[in-house]
């Protein structure tokens, strides 16, 4: 998600690797992400 509000919602995003595998069966997969408040304001006020 973060990355495709960095991409201004367009299709051209590239999706990070976060070795999902390896966090889950360490049981340390995050819940949620912090997203940086001024960029998903950005992305709130550009679909508005």
């Amino acid at each position: 998600m973060i990355s495709i509000f960095k991409a201004g919602g367009l299709n051209k995003y590239k999706v990070p690797h976060m070795k999902k595998h390896r966090l889950e069966g360490q049981n340390c997969l995050p819940k949620q992400l912090d997203v940086d408040l001024a960029l998903s304001g950005k992305a709130i006020a550009q679909y508005q």
